[in-house]
């Protein structure tokens, strides 16, 4: 998304008794566009889809008045109003446009996060964020050039917020997950209930797994990508070899490591990682089950505290730098972040 010249200045939204919009990026064919609804919105508007938006984002389908698609988009309360992130050609925006006539809602300039270099550069981040948790504090942190401002006249404390805020690259990056064990420990099982759908072969059969697949799991908002390997055995081909080889490539790449312990086997000795029982369904109940939905949620729980848990805490002025080149100029030379107040 481009960074847009046509930002309106205000301290927040214009309180009206109707609801007004207004487009916070400028017209062309850019990946998104964003559009701020003010105001009490028609319940009945783009056919009810933003009847029950709250703070955090989700996926909805905009429709005009004849119940006719237009897009896809992103929907999240933001202040008083509500703000979509849609796609940016020419015909969504002219499509929004006539729907919002239909809907009587009139234009008028609404722009609550601030005008400059800070918002902009920080909105920009908007297509790399990957999920909803994400897009919001990429949205809350555009309102933060207050907190910019304030660490850079102390910038004895910078060290320490970038510190805190260091999982901010996970936002664009999600971290890498990988599942391991002995084979038959149940973990393409696994990577295929916490993706929810199949990615992985499954069987009864040692060696099933002789490549590394990757899913992705969205909880709560937030994504995290999970790798299956084949499993740790001596008793394979040659092939089966190179794929375990290749496996532990890619095991001291990942993030975390996660070892799935099945009943009977011994508990591992990592150098790191967490240790999980699986199949706990045929064992003592404890750790992870495909059939468990609970412990399914649990463990989902266990990856988002992991990876997030430290940065969803932060208050929002210790969490505003989320731009990788802000991150940089601020670790770098505080006196060179001075350009993102301009």
């Amino acid at each position: 998304m481009p960074i847009s010249n046509d930002l309106h200045d205000s301290s927040s939204p214009a309180t009206a008794s109707a609801a007004c919009f207004q487009w916070q990026t400028a017209p062309g064919a850019a990946a998104l566009s964003l559009l701020f609804l003010d105001g009490p919105i028609p319940p009945a508007a783009f056919g009810g889809a933003l009847a029950n938006v709250d703070n955090i984002p989700r996926r909805v389908w905009l429709k005009d008045d004849t119940g006719n698609r237009i897009d896809e988009a992103m929907a999240c309360r933001e202040g008083s109003g509500c703000l979509l992130t849609l796609h940016g050609g020419p015909a969504v925006r002219r499509a929004m446009e006539q729907a919002l006539a239909a809907a009587g809602i009139k234009e008028a300039p609404a722009f609550p996060f601030g005008r400059g270099v800070f918002a902009a550069r920080t909105l920009s981040l908007l297509p790399q964020a990957r999920g909803a948790g994400a897009v919001a504090l990429v949205l809350e942190a555009a309102g933060q050039r207050e907190a910019l401002r304030r660490a850079l006249i102390e910038p004895s404390g910078i060290p320490s917020l970038l510190s805190e805020s260091s999982a901010a690259r996970y936002l664009f990056d999600p971290p890498r997950v990988q599942l391991w064990g002995p084979v038959n420990a149940g973990k393409s099982s696994l990577l295929n209930a916490l993706c929810g759908r199949p990615l992985a072969a499954v069987g009864a059969e040692p060696g099933l797994t002789r490549d590394v697949i990757e899913g992705q799991c969205e909880h709560a908002g937030f994504t995290i990508r999970l790798f299956d390997a084949p499993g740790v055995w001596t008793g394979g081909s040659e092939l089966d070899a190179e794929a375990q080889r290749l496996a532990d490539t890619w095991r001291r790449e990942a993030d975390l490591t996660i070892h799935l312990v099945p009943p009977g086997a011994e508990a591992a000795s990592p150098d790191g990682g967490w240790v999980v029982p699986s199949r706990a369904d045929e064992g003592s109940g404890a750790g992870v089950s495909i059939h468990d939905p609970a412990s399914l949620q649990a463990l989902k729980d266990r990856l988002l505290e992991h990876f997030f848990g430290a940065l969803r805490r932060l208050p929002p002025e210790r969490r505003f730098a989320l731009h990788p080149r802000l991150r940089e100029d601020l670790g770098n030379s505080p006196e060179a972040a001075r350009v993102w107040l301009d």
